[in-house]
């Protein structure tokens, strides 16, 4: 056999192994649940001024999204991660006669990350690692009227465009630092999903900070070509710290944890 044949015979086995072959230290994914801090204070003073004196929005939001990542040569982790919030509320009715109106803020982040692993495969099956990100990140804003009685009917919402519902929106880049910390416990005596690979339980948790650089303007309907861009408006971003705790699974090289 031929030095050409042997590099093609393992050309084709690495192709052919695929995520395994590359993610030789490990694959995870988990799920995230956890706290954002958000400054809401800008959008409940524009709502105090147009007269709502209840305060509509906390600075303090649930998040819920998932991340996934490679450990790379026992020290590189690459991956991804997404989490946003979701809030509605009920405005007071000052006319019992006008139709109530629900305000929702759903806001989030999907980025791609980079780490170094601190702790590299050891006994206790630990992760540490500082991890930079940068993606993209939306606002959305959304006033809704309910519906009179002669709105009800679909063909008014169809042709006549009654929705009842406008809807401003945000995007622009994130940036994100964030440390992680997880314990892998594989179970690689009691079944295995992919040849070669020992699978595990994965539980994670992070701490960080996201940073939306420069001044995003509102846009009608989330338009992003700029034709329906709005003037004025709370300066709402997703920045501020956050913490998530995660419980996933991965798939990891025998030996490694």
């Amino acid at each position: 056999m031929g030095r050409s044949t042997i590099i093609r015979f393992v050309t084709l086995v690495i192709i052919g192994t695929g995520i395994p072959a590359v993610a030789q230290d490990g694959i995870y994914g988990t799920f995230l649940l956890g706290q954002k801090f958000v400054n809401f204070t800008s959008m409940n003073e524009e709502l105090y001024r147009l007269g709502v004196t209840e305060t509509m929005f906390p600075n303090n939001n649930w998040t819920i999204g998932g991340e996934g990542h490679l450990i790379l040569g026992k020290y590189l982790v690459l991956g991804g991660k997404a989490f946003g919030i979701v809030h509605e509320r009920v405005l007071p009715q000052t006319d019992p006669a006008e139709p109530v109106r629900r305000i929702r803020t759903t806001a989030g982040m999907g980025i791609g990350t980079v780490g170094i692993n601190v702790l590299p495969p050891n006994t206790a099956g630990l992760h540490l690692y500082p991890q930079f990100g940068l993606g993209a990140s939306s606002f959305l804003y959304q006033s809704k009227r309910a519906f009179t009685e002669e709105q009800k009917e679909f063909d008014t919402v169809l042709i006549a465009m009654k929705d009842n519902i406008e809807t401003l929106g945000k995007m622009g880049l994130i940036m994100d630092f964030s440390a992680n910390l997880e314990w892998y416990l594989p179970f690689k005596h009691f079944f295995t999903i992919v040849p070669g690979l020992d699978f595990g339980l994965l539980f994670h948790a992070e701490a960080g900070y996201s940073l939306v650089p420069g001044d995003l303007k509102w846009r009608r309907d989330f338009d992003l070509n700029g034709k329906d861009q709005v003037e004025g408006g709370p300066d709402l971003k997703f920045n501020g710290f956050y913490f998530n705790f995660g419980f996933g699974v991965g798939l990891t090289a025998p030996g490694d944890k």
